[in-house]
């Protein structure tokens, strides 16, 4: 890693993870540091590398930013058998994903969140992936690029002191391949590709088939922080389409498939059929529009160009206003 100037603003990606994650962390060891998560080191708060991956993590928490306290980052050493057998195998077949692409650094490998609770995070660094965490655009293991960490926040779970955790990976990626929404895929369509992503020019959607996922994701660091709930981050983003005014569920779907088109229209045809079956709460159809859309600031643009300012009645609740109605509830 070539020496920059103290001044410079420094992001997790000016640290390479390479070679360096066998060796000595800048932070101190001690037991009462390892004590969350066992083989990793703990890095020091005056480094670099430590305001590096902080400001990589609040940029991503965007407007939460404020309200956000990160409480400690944990790098991984490499320092068990397993730990190290599958450093060598990301290693490796970043290697071979590079040659299969024609070389020169052709792995295209890329940072990516993945949150879930203490215990299933412990897990992921003390024996690997075991299970897939998303099925919207085909079944495998899902991280959110760096830019787009509030996309996954919701699978955070706060521990007995009230902290969540998170592991930021580094992704061997490849040649991507577009997966469409509702796709069941669970391996590359063909051996031109190694990925798949929910939009080339801009994922928000890391997906890793279940056949890679101890091979081309290599768990770099973990963050322990303080944040509002999922809860209240949902509920605040309800509050903002809310105020935007009624919205027709009729103009909602008409628009949902202009937006996004029939594929993911019929998805949400069929959400809103369980919503109105009473199969599914506000809270769970809100989130699966959310998920099908992919992205909040279109949802608010749809929302936007459904709302009927004229149509307004006392006793006829918006989807997003019971959603937040059962939400506060709890």
């Amino acid at each position: 890693m070539e020496e920059q100037d103290d001044q410079v603003s420094m992001t997790v990606e000016d640290f390479d993870g390479g070679e360096a994650i066998l060796e000595d962390s800048a932070g101190s060891q001690t037991d009462d540091q390892l004590a969350h998560f066992a083989g990793l080191l703990k890095i020091g708060e005056q480094t670099r590398e430590y305001d590096g991956v902080k400001k990589t993590f609040l940029t991503g928490m965007k407007g939460h930013a404020k309200d956000t306290q990160v409480v400690a980052i944990y790098k991984n050493s490499a320092s068990t058998s397993p730990m190290k057998a599958r450093f060598a195998a990301f290693k490796a077949f970043e290697q071979v994903v590079s040659q299969k692409n024609g070389g020169q650094g052709n792995a295209n490998v890329k940072y990516g969140w993945y949150s879930g609770s203490k215990e299933e995070i412990s897990q992921i660094i003390s024996h690997g992936f075991g299970w897939c965490n998303g099925q919207s655009h085909g079944v495998g293991v899902y991280l959110s690029p760096t830019s787009f960490l509030l996309d996954g926040l919701e699978s955070s779970r706060a521990d007995e002191n009230d902290m969540r955790h998170i592991l930021l990976c580094k992704v061997i990626m490849g040649k991507m391949e577009v997966i469409p929404a509702g796709s069941k895929q669970r391996h590359p369509s063909s051996g031109e590709f190694d990925s798949g992503v929910d939009n080339l020019e801009a994922p928000r959607r890391l997906v890793v088939w279940t056949t890679f996922m101890n091979s081309h994701i290599l768990p770099v660091y973990i963050i322990s922080f303080k944040a509002p709930s999922s809860t209240t981050l949902l509920i605040n983003r309800i509050s903002e389409i809310r105020n935007l005014g009624f919205v027709s569920v009729s103009a909602l779907h008409l628009t949902m498939v202009k937006f996004l088109g029939p594929a993911k229209g019929a998805l949400i045809s069929r959400t809103y059929d369980d919503f109105a079956k009473r199969k599914v709460t506000g809270v769970q159809l809100f989130q699966a529009v959310r998920q099908i859309t992919g992205d909040d600031q279109l949802l608010i643009e749809i929302f936007k160009s459904s709302t009927n300012k004229r149509v307004r009645r006392a006793t006829r609740r918006t989807c997003a206003a019971q959603a937040a109605a059962e939400l506060r509830r709890r």
